[in-house]
């Protein structure tokens, strides 16, 4: 799920939660150890009920517009945010690249240092950073000039499941979009580990 342009009033855009604080080395490396429990692919086990749950989170923020552009908002806001079959996340420790089936891929510094990112389609710019918050979770952020998207990447206690927690906020938007959707890592590819791994496999909780 990423970030549309302005093209689309910036109604959908994807991804989670935390305001990165440059690390000290001792946080760095405790970053460096929560990182590695997501590096991998994860496929899409949320079935029909948490699309359904998007639909539904979808309808309450529409349905404070105005009623002619109820359909094109609602149009924007869901076919970005269905979850892929897949999600994967990869890193050299330096950088965190997600990577979705048939979406750019994103790579940020590991550290929560912003980066200016172009989409490859439509040419709109963001901010981008991701990192680990306080609480161990990946995150992913996207601020653009009148929307911000947040993922939080929740991982389960055995590492094989990962919730993706997204969160979105736009100046056209009368509320936050807010949803879920659930991964389960794939098995045999725990030892994808490295921005070199062609096709690491994402997580889900």
């Amino acid at each position: 799920m990423l970030p549309l342009g302005k093209s689309t009033i910036a109604l959908t855009l994807v991804f989670a939660t935390v305001y990165a604080v440059r690390p000290s080395p001792s946080t760095a490396e405790a970053s460096d150890t929560a990182l590695e429990r997501f590096v991998g692919t994860y496929r899409y086990v949320g079935g029909e009920e948490e699309i359904q749950a998007l639909d539904r989170a979808i309808e309450d923020v529409v349905a404070q517009m105005i009623f002619f552009i109820r359909g094109i908002a609602r149009r924007r806001l869901r076919a970005p945010n269905l979850p892929s079959k897949e999600v994967s996340v990869l890193s050299d420790k330096a950088q965190i690249r997600i990577v979705r089936p048939g979406q750019p891929e994103v790579s940020a510094p590991a550290d929560g240092e912003p980066i200016t990112w172009r989409h490859p389609t439509d040419g709109d710019v963001f901010r981008v950073s991701h990192g680990i918050d306080e609480k161990g979770a990946l995150y992913q952020r996207f601020e653009g000039d009148r929307s911000v998207s947040r993922n939080r990447f929740v991982l389960g206690k055995d590492a094989k499941r990962l919730t993706i927690h997204t969160e979105i906020t736009a100046d056209r938007l009368p509320a936050p979009l807010r949803f879920k959707m659930t991964y389960a890592r794939t098995a045999g590819r725990d030892a994808d580990r490295s921005l070199e791994s062609p096709n690491p496999k994402p997580d889900e909780q």
